[in-house]
């Protein structure tokens, strides 16, 4: 028996590397170097989710490579739609669970339930408006890690101001400052992780701000308030 479930092992393996092969090969003329591990099936028969790199985005392929399914699928029993996704948000939330901590801009919650990342823009006037929600969150016990993203094509001097804040020796009080007051911190040029965490939104998609992250990964583009983002978290949960 035990040799019987080896076998069959082995073989659903081999199997899985071949297709994996025919997909990676297929899709690379398109979409560059893809590896073996970011191919996963789905539950839908002969169809395989694959996630890409430069952006982070997945799509939903043929077993063998050539078709890719652009749209919603439905599935009937539970009335729900499948999506491409599941691999992308493992890989965001390890990218953003990579980042050092120190590095980050942190409002923390006393009794902290959920931690979210934030991409913000110091100019943004719903990252403003976002902001001015954080007591309420902090208060629900969710904790704001803050990160940058400067949109230069919107707010060209952002990026210089939000280095500045970084630099400050408390970066909390800082950004807090130019969040209410639009007061910009006299701080000396240091090395810091601005230009890193934009190249990090782009590579995750992020196209505007506020860009909220989920503890497991998955994202809410643009701003909600306190109460509705602890029903996201709940539910995500």
């Amino acid at each position: 028996m035990f040799k019987k479930i080896l076998l069959a092992l082995i073989i659903f393996s081999a199997q899985s590397v071949a297709d994996n092969q025919k997909i990676i090969q297929n899709l690379a003329p398109f979409f560059g170097k893809i590896n073996s591990q970011d191919i996963s099936k789905t539950p839908l028969d002969g169809i395989f989710e694959v996630v890409l790199h430069s952006p982070i985005e997945a799509i939903l392929v043929s077993a063998d490579g050539r078709f890719f399914i652009k749209g919603d699928v439905i599935d009937l029993t539970s009335r729900s739609k499948m999506s491409a996704g599941n691999g992308i948000k493992r890989l965001k939330k390890s990218l953003l669970d990579g980042i050092n901590e120190a590095d980050k801009i942190i409002f923390k919650a006393k009794n902290e339930k959920y931690a979210v990342h934030v991409f913000t823009d110091v100019d943004c006037p719903f990252c403003q408006k976002f902001h001015a929600e954080v007591p309420k969150m902090n208060k629900f016990g969710i904790t704001v890690k803050y990160l940058a993203s400067p949109l230069a094509q919107l707010h060209p001097t952002a990026q210089g101001k939000m280095q500045k804040i970084w630099c400050a020796k408390d970066r909390v009080k800082a950004l807090d400052n130019y969040k209410k007051h639009q007061t910009v911190p006299n701080s000396k040029a240091c090395d810091n992780p601005v230009a890193k965490q934009l190249a990090l939104a782009q590579k995750l998609g992020v196209n505007g701000t506020p860009a909220i992250f989920l503890p497991n990964g998955s994202n809410i583009p643009g701003y909600i308030p306190a109460a509705k983002l602890l029903k996201r978290l709940e539910r995500a949960k």
